[in-house]
């Protein structure tokens, strides 16, 4: 099922692409800090994402306090790399950054509103400017977690899953992203765990006292269902990553394949 639910994301995601045309770009009359939040909103509603769930990874992305309106909000023009993070004023300052750390020869470098990583992403993007366009970089972002949804059937997990494949890491950021989409008014959906790690309620009446060994053992078996446990996690979120990858790969694929007919130009080839 999983299988025809993300074919049936692709297909929505290529009519959209489809009907979008030429790249669109984020109105200039909309101020820098309400950029982001004004294209996650968008794609929210594109996507069917639950209402300020993007915008809240937007915030734990590249948020910063903003005096003026006494709240952490996104801000397109970060650009994180060694982890060190850094808010540039304008587009222009945020490239000029990035190029300076690519001719120093660095590649894992996050970018935008959304944090995407052009190491990790090399084919999301046709150029710098379109990777900081608020408009690209959350429209991005946004058919990334669908497609994560697509593989978990979860929102919470799909938005774990947007920052790392890893579990101890993936658990982390889901706690500080829980508290900020809590903090945004939202109604969280409840954490499904796998189902190995589910608790089960003890039965009425005294519990035998096992043997010595007997403890030992069921130790043991609880280690090792553990340990399972871990090991099919970590399976689920490394093909979930991969699967939503490879969807963007394609839909990028298709998007630069009507983009060279539309020109007269061959399918491939430059």
């Amino acid at each position: 099922m999983a299988g025809w639910r993300r074919l049936m994301v692709l297909a929505v995601a290529m009519v959209a692409l489809g009907r979008l045309g030429a790249p669109a770009h984020a109105a200039p009359s909309v101020p820098s800090e309400a950029q982001c939040s004004d294209e996650a909103a968008k794609n929210e509603r594109l996507y069917g994402i639950p209402t300020r769930l993007l915008n809240s990874i937007s915030v734990v992305e590249s948020g910063r306090y903003d005096r003026d309106y006494k709240a952490t909000l996104a801000w397109p023009w970060t650009v994180t790399s060694q982890g060190e993070g850094k808010y540039f004023p304008s587009k222009v300052e945020a490239i000029a950054e990035v190029r300076r750390l690519q001719s120093k020869g660095v590649k894992s470098i996050d970018v935008g509103c959304m944090q995407i990583n052009l190491m990790y992403h090399p084919d999301a993007f046709a150029s710098l400017d379109e990777a900081f366009d608020p408009v690209n970089n959350v429209g991005y972002a946004a058919r990334f977690l669908k497609g994560l949804y697509g593989a978990t059937d979860n929102w919470v997990t799909a938005a774990s899953y947007y920052h790392s494949q890893t579990p101890h890491l993936a658990a982390a950021y889901r706690e500080r992203l829980m508290k900020v989409w809590e903090g945004a008014g939202t109604q969280v959906a409840a954490y499904v765990p796998p189902k190995a790690l589910q608790s089960v309620k003890p039965g009425k009446g005294p519990l035998p006292v096992p043997s010595s060994s007997a403890r030992v053992e069921e130790q043991r078996r609880a280690w090792r269902e553990q340990q399972t446990a871990m090991q099919d996690e970590a399976r689920l979120i490394a093909a979930a990553y991969r699967q939503a990858r490879l969807g963007e790969y394609q839909l990028r694929r298709a998007r630069m394949v009507e983009l060279r007919k539309a020109r007269g130009l061959p399918a491939d080839g430059y």
